[in-house]
C-alpha cells in the first residue's frame, strides 16, 4: 500500500464502519484542543494531578517498620519509600497542568505549546517532575520536530530547549539526569522530525496522485467530446440528407418513379460516405498502439489485407461536393467568397468546412427549401465564415431534432483554434451562424 493510500480510509472503509465510529475517527484525527489533542491533554493533566496527589504529605504518616529477614537469606524485603517531607504545592500543580494542557496546542502552535511546557517545567522542584512531565516534554519535542516545516528553526528551538533543561538537571541523585533528558529529546526529535518528512513526502505524493486522477478525468472527457464531435460531423449531415431523401422518394413513389429512384440512389451514396468517413475515424481513433498485422513475415501483405487507405479529412475544396448534396436534397444553397482565397492550416480548413457543414445540416432539418448563402472572408488575420438562410419555404420552422451538441461542438473545435462562434435568429427572418477562425500570419 502506497504512503497516499494509507492517509485517508477508503470509500469502501468509510461505508463498512459505522456513523458513530466515523465521527469518533474524525474527532480524534482533528487537531487543536477540540480534537484528538484536547483528548491527551486531558489525560497528561489528570495523570499529573494523580502523581502529585499521591505524593503529597500525610498528617498521620508513621514511621516506617523495619525491614523483615527472608528466612532463607539475610536480605531485607525491598519496601516502598517514604513520601515527601514537602510535598508539591499549589504552584507545582498549577505548572504542571500548564505543560499538560499546553499538548492541546500541539499541532497547530507546536513551538508556542513547546515554550510553555519547558518554562512550566523549568519553574518546579526537580524532586517534582514526575513521569507525566516528563511525557509532556516528549511529545513537545516530537511535535516541534514532526510539525515545523523548517529544519533549522525545528532544530533551534529543540536544541536550546534541550540545553536549557540539561542545566536544569544536572547529573545529581535527586532528579532526572541530564544526560537522560539529552537523550529523551534528541530520540524525540529524530522521530518526529522522521515521520514529518514521511508525512509531508506522502501528502505531496497524494496531491499528485490527486491531480494527475484528474488530469486523466479531463483528458477522459476531452476525448470523449472529441470523439462525440467527430461522430457527429460525420454522421448527422449525411443522415439528415438520407432522411429528407427518402421521405421525398416515399412522395413521389407513385407518381414519379424516375425522382424516386434518384433520391433512392442519393441516399445509398450518402450512406456509402457516412460508412466511409466512420471507417476512416475508428481506424484513426484505433491507430495509436494497435499491433502490426501477424502473418508469414517474408510474405508482404496487399492493399486489401491493410484494409482501404485512409481518404484525407476533408477541406474547404470539398465544399462543391458538399454544396451539390445539399441541393440535390432540396435546399437552395450559394457560395459567396471574398477576398484572395488561399489554402490554410489543415486543422483551420477542417474546421471551417466543419462549420459550414454543421450549417447547413441545420437548415435542412429546420428550414427545408430555404435561400441560403454561405459567405467565405478571407482575411490577413482570419477566415471568417456565415452561413444564413431565410427561413422556411412554407413559413413553418419544425421541432428541433436534436439536442444542440452540433452548435456546442462547433464551438468547442473553434476554440481550439481560438476562434469563436455566434448563432442565432435574423431580424428579416431565417437563422444565421456566423464563425471566426484566426490565422497564423507567415
Amino acid at each position: 500500500m502506497t504512503p497516499a493510500a494509507q492517509l485517508t480510509p477508503t470509500p469502501r472503509a468509510r461505508r463498512t464502519l459505522p456513523q458513530s465510529v466515523r465521527r469518533a475517527v474524525e474527532l480524534l484525527r482533528r487537531p487543536g484542543p477540540l480534537g484528538g489533542d484536547g483528548f491527551l491533554a486531558l489525560g497528561l493533566a489528570v495523570a499529573s494531578v494523580a502523581m502529585l496527589t499521591y505524593n503529597l504529605p500525610s498528617d498521620d504518616a508513621e514511621a516506617p517498620p523495619e525491614y523483615p529477614r527472608s528466612v532463607y537469606e539475610d536480605v531485607p524485603y525491598p519496601l516502598p519509600p517514604p513520601p515527601f517531607e514537602s510535598g508539591p504545592g499549589a504552584w507545582t500543580f498549577a505548572m504542571c497542568l500548564l505543560a499538560a494542557v499546553a499538548v492541546a496546542w500541539r499541532r497547530t502552535k507546536p513551538i508556542t505549546a513547546f515554550a510553555a511546557q519547558v518554562a512550566a517545567t523549568l519553574a518546579v522542584d526537580p524532586d517534582h517532575m514526575e513521569i507525566p512531565g516528563i511525557v509532556t516534554l516528549a511529545i513537545g519535542a516530537y511535535s516541534v520536530a514532526a510539525h515545523v516545516p523548517r529544519f533549522a528553526v525545528a532544530s533551534g528551538v529543540s536544541g536550546a530547549a534541550t540545553l536549557v533543561l540539561m542545566a536544569k538537571f544536572p547529573d545529581e541523585d535527586n532528579g532526572p539526569p541530564g544526560l537522560l533528558v539529552l537523550a529523551i529529546m534528541a530520540s524525540m526529535f529524530v522521530i518526529g522530525r522522521t515521520i514529518g518528512t514521511w508525512r509531508t513526502r506522502a501528502g505531496a505524493f497524494h496531491r499528485r496522485a490527486l491531480r494527475a486522477e484528474r488530469e486523466r478525468e479531463v483528458a477522459v472527457a476531452d476525448e470523449r467530446a472529441r470523439i462525440a464531435r467527430e461522430l457527429h460531423d460525420v454522421v448527422s449531415h449525411n443522415v439528415s440528407v438520407m432522411v429528407i431523401q427518402s421521405g421525398a422518394a416515399r412522395m413521389v413513389l407513385r407518381s414519379d418513379p424516375d425522382a424516386a429512384t434518384e433520391a433512392l440512389r442519393a441516399v445509398e451514396a450518402s450512406g456509402r460516405e457516412t460508412m466511409a468517413e466512420l471507417r476512416q475515424m475508428l481506424d484513426v481513433l484505433t491507430a495509436q498502439g494497435a499491433p502490426p498485422p501477424q502473418g508469414d513475415p517474408g510474405v508482404v501483405p496487399d492493399g486489401d489485407a491493410l484494409g482501404p487507405p485512409l481518404a484525407p479529412q476533408p477541406d474547404l475544396t470539398r465544399l462543391p461536393v458538399l454544396l451539390e448534396r445539399v441541393r440535390t436534397a432540396g435546399l437552395d444553397v450559394r457560395l459567396r467568397t471574398q477576398g484572395e482565397a488561399r489554402p490554410l492550416p489543415p486543422g483551420i480548413e477542417l474546421t471551417a468546412y466543419r462549420v459550414v457543414q454543421e450549417a447547413l445540416t441545420n437548415a435542412l432539418k429546420y428550414a427545408p427549401g430555404a435561400r441560403t448563402e454561405v459567405t467565405l472572408t478571407y482575411r490577413p488575420d482570419a477566415m471568417r465564415i456565415e452561413v444564413a438562410d431565410d427561413g422556411p419555404a412554407d413559413g413553418r420552422r419544425p421541432e428541433p431534432l436534436g439536442a444542440g451538441r452540433g452548435l456546442l461542438g462547433l464551438t468547442q473545435r473553434l476554440a481550439l483554434h481560438g476562434g469563436g462562434l455566434r448563432a442565432g435568429h435574423r431580424p428579416t427572418g431565417g437563422y444565421r451562424v456566423q464563425a471566426s477562425i484566426p490565422v497564423p500570419t507567415p
